[in-house]
């Protein structure tokens, strides 16, 4: 109102100075000071305006450095810019609280063991954490088109599963295969259509139940053979002991006439029904074995010490067969939580595989090495490997089925037994094989 009363008056001023033509320059003068009180005039109009502009545009683009400073201005100012500062702070703050949450959830994603990808109708990934990068074997994904080269059954089971449907894919890689649950779940945000798909990894969990039904089958098998064989075992060994000792003694006396082909006969089956008895109840005693694995008893274990204990066992045997053999001794700090004699059992069985399995190859040879596995969030592993013909691919899967050998004088049992005493140390043993390359046995802490 001051600025417009000022220009109000320098105008009368200038009308009355107009009446008087010899004063043209004091009208000149006047006319000039007018024309600056319109600019001035407009250019105060014009302030809020622009203030509002560079709020609006701090809004907009997220700018919250943005400040407006009160001072020096007058009150209806003072208050406009008041507000203004108030109102970016309470945006940063809800900013800050938003980074804050998203990389609080970010956290937890990365954090699971269960794998997250979440892609958009394109196919276009937005998501993928820590645990989806391991067992997709990937450093990233930018599309889930790039699975095609790691499989196609994957890919297909990716875009045809809805929401609340689930299913197993099985991915073969050279460490071995893995089992996984996908489960998927979908969504539209912000006018987009997400798929949501977690991943688990649950093989151990299926060998761990495979291994449960086997030893409760072993538990009923044992049970029944050994009530029916026990008694057949002491009743021919009865039999052959009255045979041998009353019937060929009264055959010698002259009081009995029997044939003596016949009674070679009897005696030769006698023994046999006695030592395939006693053979059946050997056989029994060893599968046992696989339902009474005894609880380990966990301790910090030195793999340097554990190493030299089994170089210093094997290595004779490994020269007699003339199989190399390269027992790479690990950093004396390197130790597992284990069971000093189960392990040793484990790899002792594993080693004495390797060597069977190449003996008859050109320069054999069996390594065995640990180091910390980058891919498995550094947990210790350790290799057996040797240069022999390789697994088939066909019996592959078969290797850890109880009762399940290639080898004419096996039980069977070996590798089942190590994998079940891996478990009870919640660790993995798995196999990859190269025909006529190589095959590695991999136990993972």
């Amino acid at each position: 109102m001051l600025k417009i009363l000022k220009l109000v008056f320098t105008i009368s001023l200038l009308a009355f100075v107009l009446i008087y033509p010899h004063w043209y320059v004091s009208g000149f003068c006047l006319l000039l000071l007018i024309t600056a009180q319109v600019y001035f005039l407009l250019e105060y109009v014009e302030q809020t305006n622009r203030e509002l502009t560079r709020f609006f545009s701090a809004i907009r683009y997220s700018d919250f450095t943005q400040r407006f400073a009160p001072e020096g201005k007058n009150s209806t100012f003072q208050s406009l810019y008041h507000e203004f500062n108030e109102v970016i702070m309470a945006f940063q703050r809800i900013k800050a609280e938003k980074e804050a949450n998203h990389l609080y959830l970010q956290t937890i994603v990365e954090h699971m063991n269960i794998g997250i990808l979440v892609f958009d109708a394109e196919g276009e990934v937005k998501l993928l954490n820590k645990a989806a990068k391991e067992l997709l074997w990937l450093p990233y994904l930018k599309n889930i088109q790039a699975l095609e080269r790691t499989s196609l059954e994957l890919l297909a089971t990716l875009y045809s599963l809805e929401t609340g449907d689930s299913k197993l894919v099985t991915l073969n890689r050279e460490e071995g295969s893995v089992l996984l649950a996908l489960r998927a779940t979908q969504l539209q945000l912000q006018g987009e259509q997400l798929k949501i798909i977690s991943l688990q990894n649950i093989r151990s969990e299926m060998e761990e139940q495979e291994l449960e039904a086997w030893q409760k089958l072993i538990r009923v098998l044992s049970h029944e053979i050994m009530n029916s064989i026990t008694p057949v075992v002491s009743l021919a060994s009865s039999i052959h002991d009255l045979v041998a000792q009353d019937l060929i003694t009264q055959t010698a006396g002259g009081h009995i006439t029997v044939d003596e082909e016949v009674m070679t006969d009897v005696q030769t089956g006698l023994l046999t029904i006695e030592k395939r008895s006693e053979g059946l109840l050997h056989f029994v005693h060893d599968y046992r074995k696989l339902a009474r694995v005894p609880k380990p008893n966990l301790k910090p274990v030195k793999l340097k010490n554990l190493f030299e204990q089994l170089d210093a066992l094997l290595r004779t045997e490994m020269g007699y067969h003339k199989v190399k053999f390269a027992l790479y001794i690990p950093k004396e700090e390197m130790e597992i939580s284990a069971d000093a004699e189960l392990i040793s059992q484990v790899l002792i069985n594993l080693i004495k595989n390797a060597m069977e399995a190449c003996a008859g190859c050109e320069n054999p040879k069996v390594e065995v090495y640990a180091y910390y596995d980058p891919l498995e969030n550094n947990r210790v592993r350790i290799d057996v490997k040797d240069n022999g013909p390789g697994i088939p691919e066909e019996i592959i899967d078969k290797i850890f089925i109880p009762f399940y050998t290639t080898k004419k004088e096996g039980s069977g049992i070996g590798l089942s037994l190590s994998r079940q005493i891996i478990r009870l140390h919640r660790g993995t043993l798995r196999v990859s094989s190269q025909p006529d390359k190589q095959t590695v046995f991999s136990l993972l802490f």
